[in-house]
Order: structure tokens, then C-alpha cells, then sequence
């Protein structure tokens, strides 16, 4: 695979927000980790055309995710709308929703891909994961440092730990780091739902062909590009894309999961 894009870590195109993306500096990792087994809570709990006041109203007034006070149930749905969006109009958690209704395993994954597309801080935090070799250790100092290097300054020295402390729990969750109190790094085990939806994300992006499948959404999942492609091929029988590999050019479509009007935003946005 060639080196990781570190491009796509610094700066997201302009015309992302309609789609998921979020612009924000900072996200939901400075509170909590990824947030796996509310997320999945709600992907048991509520049907997959929710509105955003549905969400609201589910874990706020009906504490669907079982949270002790009202006031952390107000703190559970900010954070999750930080991570996730929590809003069928944005491809991003609409094609999440609707793959982890048919593929649950591959929620963590998935959710970890939303994360990376909505959270800077995680999304900074993968180049460090990507530079380590299978089972190199990985010091929370030396996560630490690496997100202060990123944004220097913005954090005190308790937010460092606990924001360092919670990216690694969600690569830990992910499978990209193991252990407990010490980490070391390790590699994910994709399926074809977390494949397609990381290229989906990529695809979004605006990366296509042979880049989509050697850039850092490609590496989130520890895929290599013939890998991408068996795993393509078989979301394809899904309808989750349209895929064409032959004589050398490879073209992969996920324009059946949007609508016409955001295949119309997209066309604008690249």
C-alpha cells in the first residue's frame, strides 16, 4: 500500500457537511470513546428512518440506552450526535444505519468509520496507529504527545490524558490496538459491510478508483486493494454499489445509497 495520506487527517474538502462530515475542531472523543454499546442500542432499538426528535426523545425522555439521571441522558445524546449525527439525512449515518440492520457484527467498525469522518481529534489520532508495526506497544503518553503536536495548546494536561485515554479505547473497541492497561497494536477483521462502508466514506470524500482503495479508508479497515475489491464485490450483490473491474480500470459507484439530490450535492462538492 503506498504511505498514508496524511492530507486527508489535516483538512476535509469544502461541501462535506450535508453528507456527515463535520468541520468542527473538536468532537465527541473529548468526552467519551466511541460510544459503542449506545450506538448499538439504538441500531437495535429504533427503525432506521428515526428523525433527529425521535433519537431525542427515545434517549432523553423514554432512556432507551438505561441512563441513570436525566442529565445523562441529555449528555448521552449530545455526545452521540457529536460521533454519529443521529439524522437519516446524512448519508453517513443513513448507509451506517441501514448496513448495521444487515450486518450488526460490523457495527464497530462502521461506527468507528462515522467517528473518523465527524471527529478530528480521532481522525489525527490514526496516523500514530498507522505507523505502528503488529504488537509494537503504544505508551497513552505517546498518544498524548502525538495529539499535541496537532493542536498544540488547545488541550490541559487532564484533557491530553483523557482525550488520549479515549481515542485509544475506540481503536481498542475496533481492534486496531489490544489489552487493557497496556496496548499494542493489532489489526481489525473486516467484513464486506465495515469494507463497503469505509469506501462509501471515502468515496464521499471524493476519492475514486485505485486511490480510493490505496488511501487511509482503505488502512482504517487493513484491507489491501485486492482484499477492497473481493469485499466490494460481494456488497455489490447486496445493491450497496455498483462495481466494474476489468482490463485494468476499476469503477465503483455508491450512488444507489443517495438520493438524487445528494448525487447532485456531491457532483457540486468535487
Amino acid at each position: 500500500m503506498s504511505d498514508y495520506p496524511l492530507s486527508i487527517t489535516v483538512n476535509l474538502p469544502s461541501g462535506l457537511l450535508p453528507f456527515g462530515f463535520s468541520y468542527n475542531r473538536t468532537g465527541g472523543h473529548m468526552a467519551r470513546s466511541m460510544m459503542l454499546q449506545e450506538l448499538e442500542g439504538i441500531c437495535r432499538s429504533m427503525p432506521e428512518e428515526s428523525a433527529p426528535s425521535d433519537y431525542q426523545r427515545a434517549i432523553e425522555q423514554e432512556n432507551l440506552l438505561g441512563k441513570p439521571t436525566f442529565g445523562s441522558r441529555q449528555k448521552t445524546y449530545r455526545h452521540l450526535v457529536e460521533l454519529y449525527g443521529l439524522n437519516p439525512n446524512l448519508p453517513l449515518f443513513r448507509v451506517l444505519r441501514r448496513l448495521a440492520t444487515e450486518d450488526p457484527v460490523s457495527t464497530p467498525l462502521m461506527g468507528m468509520i462515522c467517528c473518523f469522518c465527524r471527529d478530528s481529534q480521532l481522525r489525527q489520532s490514526f496516523s500514530l496507529i498507522h505507523s505502528l508495526k503488529p504488537g509494537e506497544i503504544l505508551p497513552r503518553v505517546r498518544m498524548e504527545e502525538h495529539l499535541e503536536a496537532r493542536f498544540s495548546g488547545v488541550f490541559s494536561e487532564a484533557m491530553k490524558k483523557s482525550l488520549a485515554q479515549n481515542v485509544n479505547t475506540t481503536w481498542t473497541v475496533t481492534g486496531h490496538l489490544h489489552g487493557r492497561s497496556i496496548k499494542r497494536r493489532g489489526l481489525p477483521k473486516s467484513r464486506p459491510a465495515a469494507t463497503a462502508y469505509s469506501m462509501f466514506a471515502g468515496w464521499i470524500f471524493g476519492l475514486r478508483s485505485h486511490i480510493l482503495l490505496n488511501s487511509c479508508f482503505g488502512h482504517l479497515v487493513a484491507m489491501t486493494p485486492d482484499l477492497i475489491l473481493n469485499h466490494l464485490s460481494e456488497a455489490s450483490a447486496h445493491g450497496w454499489l455498483r462495481l466494474r473491474n476489468a482490463g485494468g480500470v476499476t469503477e465503483i459507484d455508491f450512488s444507489p445509497l443517495l438520493t438524487q439530490h445528494e448525487q447532485e450535492l456531491l457532483h457540486v462538492a468535487h
